[in-house]
């Protein structure tokens, strides 16, 4: 494709990219249940799909295997996220199939990454053997939710009622976290640091907020399943 190939992929990339920005933050500060809330999470899941479709394109190009894997790792959340906002008949199909796949593809791949800028040396990435904490900690992450995601559908039902919505905000604030820690690393640089900062930050804003959905702190309309 060339520079200019690469120049078109990747303002589609930063497009995309800043629309999943702007539309994780409406989301998280509109309320719950509500038409709109549902359209701005559709643009969200919409716009993290345009991003996970552009990094296999730059990748192709040259880009690095590891921010290929983080854009797995950040599409996955996403797309499971919005497919539970959807499902609330609690089907399970093959699109759970494939999100699971999803989520295998991007935990597996940043383990190897972690393994690899720590004991190989021929990694990717220019940092010291300590920046495998980074792809280690993202690959934990995905793994953990990914077998969370696989256990929910064992019995062969998807996830219903304050379940549901718990899950959806567990899979789509880690989502939101991935989408904030890529802007920080775009707008401020790379590090051990900033690359964790914004997922020390989120994790507990996500359990205060699941936490008042189990004590009735965060109200939500009432839940019609068979919708």
């Amino acid at each position: 494709m060339g520079l200019i190939g690469r120049d078109i992929v990747l303002i589609l990339h930063v497009v995309c990219g800043s629309i999943a920005l702007l539309t994780s933050a409406v989301a998280f500060l509109t309320q719950k249940g509500p038409k709109f809330h549902a359209k701005v999470g559709r643009a969200y899941a919409l716009a993290m799909t345009g991003v996970g479709l552009t990094s296999i394109g730059l990748w192709l190009l040259g880009s690095s295997d590891f921010l290929l894997f983080i854009a797995f790792f950040s599409t996955y959340m996403v797309l499971v996220g919005w497919r539970l906002g959807q499902n609330r008949k609690g089907s399970v199909g093959i699109t759970d199939q494939f999100l699971i796949g999803l989520g295998l593809i991007g935990t597996f791949g940043l383990l190897f990454i972690a393994i690899n800028i720590a004991f190989m040396e021929n990694g990717d990435s220019d940092q010291s053997p300590f920046f495998a904490i980074v792809p280690l900690v993202f690959a934990i992450i995905c793994g953990a939710l990914t077998n969370f995601q696989r256990l929910s559908l064992k019995s062969g039902v998807a996830p219903r009622g304050k379940e549901r919505i718990r899950l959806h905000g567990i899979f789509m604030g880690a989502g939101t976290i991935s989408t904030v820690t890529a802007f920080s690393i775009t707008a401020i640089g790379g590090g051990i640091v900033i690359w964790l900062l914004p997922t020390a930050i989120g994790s507990p804003l996500i359990a205060y907020n699941l936490g008042g959905l189990r004590t009735d702190r965060v109200k939500i309309p009432e839940i019609r399943e068979s919708e």
